[in-house]
């Protein structure tokens, strides 16, 4: 009686080692989508908390937060212009660090703004402590890929404005569209929205007033971006 012990051949040994690689990598594509799905609503949790402490702050006033933008002159305004997205559409795009450093630096304003009354910062005290950074700046609300929540106000009425036609946003709601509109898509209803970089850190841009600097890469950037809600995006403009 001959005892034949047959061993794995090396095709054998290749198919099973194929396969085990196939599993990683499936297990490891549903562990990035799940977490992909935890960041973003952490992040649209942390958005909506922020949008409802702006509601109570403005109840609190009676009155809209104050952008001092497009049209703005004098006056005292609850969130200073940083100049760079305050300016009117027919000029050049922003970059991404520039687009980056305003939003960063509203972000800071609205915060100070909101933790002056009590029922705005109660609410800010419920977002994610992960979500909430602070520095010898001062604090902001970042989303979970660590770039600041922004905010993209409407800007000033067309009517009191003084600039031509081209300027007047194509949202129906009689504003001036300036670059951060421009470039994130435009306020509704007068109504500011909130805005986060999403998972691939870009702002991007849309170059709404131009449809012949059409750019796939920075419009694409903007596809992943989590808003408050849906702001007018000219689709069309590409």
């Amino acid at each position: 009686m001959t005892n034949s012990t047959r061993g794995f051949t090396l095709i054998e040994m290749m198919i099973v080692i194929a396969i085990i690689v196939l599993l990683a990598g499936l297990t490891l594509g549903i562990s990035n989508k799940v977490l992909r799905g935890s960041e973003i609503r952490k992040t649209k949790d942390a958005i909506t908390l922020l949008d409802t402490a702006i509601s109570e702050w403005e109840t609190e006033m009676d009155r809209s937060i104050t952008f001092a933008s497009v049209g703005a002159v004098g006056g005292n305004y609850d969130i200073p212009s940083d100049g760079i997205l305050g300016i009117p559409v027919f000029n050049a795009a922003v970059d991404q660090e520039d687009m980056y450093e305003a939003m960063d630096s509203r972000s800071e304003e609205l915060w100070e703004l909101l933790i002056e009354f009590e029922a705005s910062k109660n609410i800010l005290a419920k977002i994610h402590p992960d979500l909430i950074e602070e520095d010898e700046h001062g604090a902001r609300v970042i989303d979970a890929w660590g770039s600041p929540i922004g905010i993209v106000f409407p800007c000033g009425d067309f009517e009191d404005s003084g600039l031509i036609a081209l300027a007047q946003d194509a949202s129906g709601d009689l504003t001036v569209r300036d670059q951060a509109e421009d470039g994130l898509g435009s306020c509704l209803n007068k109504r500011a929205y909130l805005v986060s970089a999403g998972p691939d850190g870009l702002w991007g841009y849309r170059y709404q007033a131009n449809p012949y600097s059409r750019d796939d890469e920075t419009w694409n950037a903007t596809l992943d971006n989590v808003t408050s809600y849906e702001p007018f995006v000219v689709e069309d403009a590409r």
